[in-house]
Formats: structure tokens, C-alpha cells, sequence
């Protein structure tokens, strides 16, 4: 071992755990934090989930059949200015009936009284094997329209419409014509990031169709209202909080990567000119382990800019960041303190 190498061995570096490679992690949507799944100083692996955004849920309205259009991460409003909705909803109840009482028996006053919700008996006026039960929706003076809720009607039937089961005449209450019922249309502002229903599935009034979040056009991904981790490392803060509100593109968390985990150390103007990028260096951590953790590494770079100074009056002397990248992480803490000394380098066979 030649006479420098010696005394590098020789000298200490107090060296500290620092991170030098911070992830902002942004929304990517305007919303509402649905939930948050981590605290500050938990470790994260890339791809999981920090946060989500509440998204706009949009319901039947009615039983009936979907059909569905689009696909996630596309515009509502793109989706229903080319196909009419996002989803439509085709009532199980197929047929209605707008009738008038213009028809309806006059020996019977209470005939003229109709009472939206009650039930009535239908039969068509050309054919008395067309039959149906249905129910009265609305009433607007001497008109009324019926939902079928059953029957064997086809559309443009003329059909009477009567109180009574057996089509008693005196219960007629007037005629009108059956039509198809028009399917639902349902939209919505935003950008469509799932769908809860299949085209073609029966939904009951109630069930969730589609989900939006606020913004444009998104395009073929996935997760839009996950904020999630990019790579692996620590959550060093977040800027959430559930029900707190967030911009597009605003900061939610900010990450330690792993990649970034590096060990920095001073070392005085006098021993500047031992301590060389590629240099193999020893760090032994105290308090780590019961003290028994040591890390290997490589001097990744010397800072060329004294950015302390020490010492007295008459000998102060500039102070250099050695940065150090460690061949293991494990076991490593922010902020933990370690004693780092070169490894001497081996003589070569000429030496």
C-alpha cells in the first residue's frame, strides 16, 4: 500500500442518508379526493395507488335494457354529439298510450275524473284479443297518458281505455293510441372514465351507468382517477386530503425515489485530493442494526464548489459535498448518520 493510500484510509468522512431525486406526483384530473391511501414517510412501490378522485356517478332512472356507446377516457360530449348519449335506456314497459276522454261513457260522471297512478284495463278497438293492464302517468285536462306495464299491443293500435277488468262499458274512460316508448337518453360534461353496466344488460332504476371527471379528451388508458406512485420510494409529503378539492396538474405527493438514495459527506479543503468520483468507500452505521450495518459504495461525485467553510480566523478552510452511491439500500433511513472511509485500492503486481 503506497504512502496515500494509507492515509485515505486513514481519514473519516461523517456522512448522512440523503435523497437526491424528488417525484412530484400530479392529478390529472380537476375533482374531489375521494380517498387517500398512504401518510408521509410510508414506503410505496411504483404504480400504487396514493389517492383517487370522487368521480360524477350518473343513474337509471328507470328499468330497463342499456345500450351503450363510447369508450373510457373519451368525451361525454363527443360520445353524445356522434351517437345521441353515452347511454341509452330502453323502458321494459315498451308501449304508452295517449288517450282523450272525449270517448269516455257520459252516463258515468266519475268517468271524467282520472287520477294520475291509478291502474286502468286497455283493449284495441280493432282487435279485442289486443289486450293490457297499464298505469295512468299524467293528466292534463281531457287527456291522459297510460304506461303499459303488460299486454299484447303493437304500435299505432287504437285502443279504449276502461276502469274495469271486464271492459264494462259504462268504465270507459276514453281512447287513445299506443306508441313506442322512446329509449332514454343519458349524458353527461367530462370525460367517461368507466362504465358499470354492458350494452345490453338489464338495469333496475338506480344502477350506476357510467362515471366522469371533469376534463377533455383523455384517450385509450387507464386509471384516470388514480394518483399513483411512479417509481418506487417514500412518500416525503402530501398535498391531499379526503373531500379536499384538487386542480389539474397540481402537486398531490411528493416522492423519495429509491433510485435517488444516496449517502453525502463533508470533507475538508486539506483532503480534498484523496477522495476521487470511482473511488470504493466503506460507510458503518452506528445506530443502525445495533450498529452492525455496513454499505459498500462508489464516490459518485465530489462537488467542485466549497460550500462550508470551518476552522479559526487564521486557518478556515472550504468544505466539499462527496456524494456517495451505495450498492445496497436496504436496512438505509433518511437522515441516518454513518462514518465512511475509503477502501484502500490494491497494489498492482508492479507495485
Amino acid at each position: 500500500m503506497s504512502a496515500s493510500s494509507a492515509l485515505a484510509a486513514s481519514v473519516s468522512l461523517i456522512g448522512t442518508v440523503v435523497n437526491t431525486q424528488e417525484e412530484t406526483v400530479s392529478a390529472a384530473y380537476v375533482g374531489v379526493i375521494e380517498n387517500v391511501y398512504v401518510k408521509p414517510g410510508e414506503a410505496v412501490r411504483a404504480g400504487d395507488v396514493l389517492a383517487t378522485i370522487k368521480t360524477q356517478k350518473v343513474y337509471a332512472l328507470q328499468d330497463g335494457v342499456a345500450r351503450v356507446f363510447g369508450s373510457p377516457g373519451e368525451s361525454a360530449e363527443m360520445i353524445a354529439n356522434e351517437y345521441g348519449a353515452v347511454v341509452y335506456v330502453e323502458p321494459m314497459t315498451q308501449y304508452t298510450v295517449q288517450a282523450s276522454t272525449k270517448t269516455a261513457d257520459a252516463n258515468n260522471e266519475s268517468n271524467q275524473f282520472i287520477h294520475p297512478g291509478e291502474t286502468v284495463y286497455l283493449r284495441a278497438v280493432e282487435n279485442m284479443y289486443h289486450t293490457g293492464v297499464g298505469l295512468v302517468t299524467s293528466v292534463s285536462g281531457g287527456s291522459f297518458t297510460v304506461v303499459l306495464t303488460r299486454g299484447n299491443f303493437s304500435s299505432g293500435d287504437s285502443a279504449n281505455v276502461y276502469r274495469d277488468p271486464a271492459y264494462n262499458a259504462t268504465t270507459r274512460l276514453g281512447k287513445g293510441s299506443v306508441s313506442l316508448v322512446d329509449p332514454v337518453a343519458y349524458t353527461a360534461e367530462g370525460v367517461v372514465v368507466a362504465y358499470a353496466v354492458e350494452n345490453g344488460a338489464v338495469v333496475k332504476k338506480g344502477d350506476v351507468l357510467f362515471e366522469t371527471v371533469e376534463g377533455a379528451y383523455a384517450g385509450p388508458s387507464s386509471g384516470w382517477t388514480a394518483i399513483s406512485a411512479p417509481c418506487d420510494g417514500i412518500v416525503a409529503s402530501l398535498a391531499v386530503s379526503k373531500g379536499a378539492s384538487i386542480a389539474a396538474g397540481s402537486a398531490a405527493a411528493t416522492l423519495y425515489a429509491s433510485e435517488g438514495i444516496r449517502i453525502e459527506a463533508a470533507v475538508s479543503e486539506a483532503d480534498l485530493h484523496l477522495f476521487r468520483a470511482g473511488d470504493r468507500v466503506n460507510a458503518e452505521f452506528s445506530y443502525l442494526n445495533d450498529g452492525l450495518l455496513s454499505v459498500k459504495g462508489v464516490i459518485e461525485s465530489v462537488s467542485p464548489l466549497g460550500d462550508a467553510v470551518s476552522g479559526d480566523a487564521e486557518s478556515e478552510e472550504a468544505w466539499y459535498t462527496v456524494r456517495i452511491l451505495p450498492e445496497s439500500t436496504q436496512g438505509l433511513y433518511y437522515g441516518a448518520h454513518a462514518v465512511v472511509t475509503l477502501i484502500p485500492s490494491q497494489p498492482s503486481q508492479e507495485e
